[in-house]
């Protein structure tokens, strides 16, 4: 029998573990094959790690589509600029750690775009959040349930219970539409997920083995490095771990230590995170000007402070949740929770099993699970009054704690459900996982997975086939990032002939006077006709009126023909 408590994956358990994880990959490849098209981020995402000259267009002049695809993909005697990398993010709002490792992924494939580099990063994140997650679930149930009190048969028993949760909890990750979904966009979302479950874990298993040697603090500085670096949001789940952490070792007293000896330790705690804080700010100074000067800093904290959106946030917020995390069955879990709670708070079976002087006061026993509790939900408090509400893409900013809620409904089932005791209650837990990963597989099959853009297969296909004829693009200065939503599409195309809506005078150009039919893509403003109106005139006096062939997110698609 393995009696070793606190490990997520025991070793009669690796193969099925492994099998799970293998048919999770494949399906997540699945998926990955399906991806057709990219999202304007993920367009940015590319072109800001593998930039050459900036993707600026030029008013009334022509740009071949070669010269946009190269903004994309890293071209010869650009590999593993990791400088430039750096600096082309500190011209926007977001840390540059990702970035080089994606610039990386396409140094190792120069002269070519594609899905892959992204999709194979997010692939090798996912595999290691899920074997962080599962570790995760063995140390949180190892605490809970006490088997570190426990020795013998006794704790064999809830090892194995302790992997039984930790499967389940990875069961119902690695087939979540929304983590899967974040698998599918070319964002640092997948990895910010990773180094959240590391934080934790990396909490979790110091607190509750009570050894905080120096492994464990260099282990957090480089994790609090690395993660801040990666997206500030991790700033955000940081403050209510760390905290909580601090405090708890300020008040607790099972370790028989001094007041002054544990206020060494939360300053010496507090002292390393703060540290390496300070140590991510001093290696990339630009993050202070995101944070509290650049666009989206700005943004966010007024979105913060305004009380009036808080309920219209939080209810959108949670409809992603219910839909895309829970498969719809967000409430039957709670309801589910909350009526375990009550029966177990009404028998009060484990006072009643254990004389007082015996039981581990509530602090000593549930600390890294009221801990991590507390830090996912303060992170999705506060994402969910400062994110952008970008209708369902906004699934991707939460991200990072959806496999901590995942792992507590399933773990806080099984406690409750161990604590009341009797075998119909036991099997509740396994029933609401049953429940849930239903909710799941109806979501894969019901395109919940998102990011995959299949629709965008004929459109591209429309302008390979349409390559070599003349092409004008009518651009909002104010906006010109919207350009970018239609670059796949565009670099098909031979050349295309930019103008800036600000100035919709009759274009003179003999390659659009003599071709045979012009094909306009024009952002949608107060200016649409005059410059329909003026991209006919460049055709001559024989053009047709224009036609709309497709309406594209930003902008439509005319063409006018002789």
């Amino acid at each position: 029998m393995n009696k070793r408590s606190g490990n997520g994956i025991g070793r009669r358990l690796y193969p099925l573990f492994c099998i799970v994880l293998m048919l999770q990959m494949v399906t997540a490849f699945s998926f990955c094959l399906r991806k057709t098209g990219f999202h304007s981020d993920e367009y940015y995402s590319y072109y800001s790690s593998n930039v050459t000259w900036g993707l600026v267009p030029t008013d009334r002049e022509w740009k071949d589509g070669t010269e946009i695809l190269n903004e994309f993909r890293v071209l010869p005697g650009e590999r593993f600029r990791i400088p430039t990398v750096v600096r082309m993010q500190s011209y926007d709002v977001h840390p540059p750690f990702y970035y080089i490792l994606l610039h990386i992924a396409c140094s190792l494939a120069p002269g070519t775009f594609s899905k892959w580099p992204g999709l194979v990063l997010n692939l090798l994140f996912f595999a290691a959040s899920w074997c962080v997650l599962a570790a995760l679930a063995g140390e949180l149930w190892a605490e809970a349930s006490g088997a570190k009190e426990r020795n013998g048969a006794a704790a064999g028993e809830e090892s194995g219970r302790g992997q039984g949760i930790a499967l389940a909890a990875c069961l119902l990750y690695g087939f979540n539409p929304a983590v899967l979904s974040g698998v599918m966009l070319t964002r640092m979302y997948t990895l910010l997920s990773l180094m959240v479950l590391l934080i934790t874990l990396v909490h979790v298993r110091a607190l509750r083995r009570r050894r905080r040697g120096p492994g464990f603090y260099l282990a957090t500085a480089a994790v609090v490095w690395l993660g801040f670096l990666t997206h500030y949001y991790f700033a955000v789940y940081l403050f209510f771990l760390a905290g909580g952490t601090a405090l708890f070792l300020l008040f607790r007293k099972g370790e028989g230590k001094t007041l002054s000896a544990r206020w060494k330790d939360c300053l010496l705690y507090s002292g390393t995170v703060i540290g390496a804080m300070l140590a991510a700010a001093a290696a990339y100074p630009a993050c202070l000007g995101h944070i509290f000067r650049g666009y989206r800093g700005t943004e966010a904290m007024g979105a913060f402070f305004d009380p009036g959106n808080t309920f219209g946030r939080l209810r959108f917020f949670t409809g992603l949740l219910n839909e895309y995390v829970f498969g719809s069955m967000l409430w039957i879990a709670a309801l589910t929770l909350l009526c375990l709670g009550l029966l177990l708070f009404w028998r009060g079976r484990e006072r009643r099993e254990r004389p007082v002087g015996e039981r581990l006061p509530f602090p000593e026993r549930y600390c890294c699970l009221c801990i991590v509790s507390a830090a996912a939900l303060g992170y999705f408090a506060v994402v969910t009054k400062t994110a952008l509400l970008t209708a369902e893409e906004a699934i991707r900013y939460p991200l990072p704690v959806y496999g901590l809620f995942l792992l507590l409904t399933v773990l806080l089932a099984a406690l409750f459900a161990d604590r009341i005791g009797g075998r119909v209650i036991r099997f509740f837990p396994a029933f609401l996982c049953l429940i849930l990963f239903a909710g799941e597989l109806r979501g894969l099959a019901g395109d919940r997975v998102l990011f995959l853009y299949e629709q965008d297969a004929p459109d591209i296909a429309f302008a390979r086939e349409h390559h070599d004829d003349a092409v004008v693009y009518f651009y909002n200065p104010e906006l010109m990032w919207m350009i970018w939503d239609d670059s796949l599409e565009l670099m098909q195309y031979d050349r295309i002939y930019f103008v800036n809506l600000a100035d919709t005078s009759p274009l003179e150009d003999e390659t659009l006077r003599e071709a045979e039919r012009i094909y306009v893509y024009c952002a949608r403003t107060q200016d649409t006709k005059k410059a329909l109106t003026a991209a006919q005139a460049a055709a001559g006096p024989e053009a047709g009126t224009p036609v709309l062939v497709r309406e594209l997110l930003y902008c439509d698609l005319y063409e006018i023909a002789r």
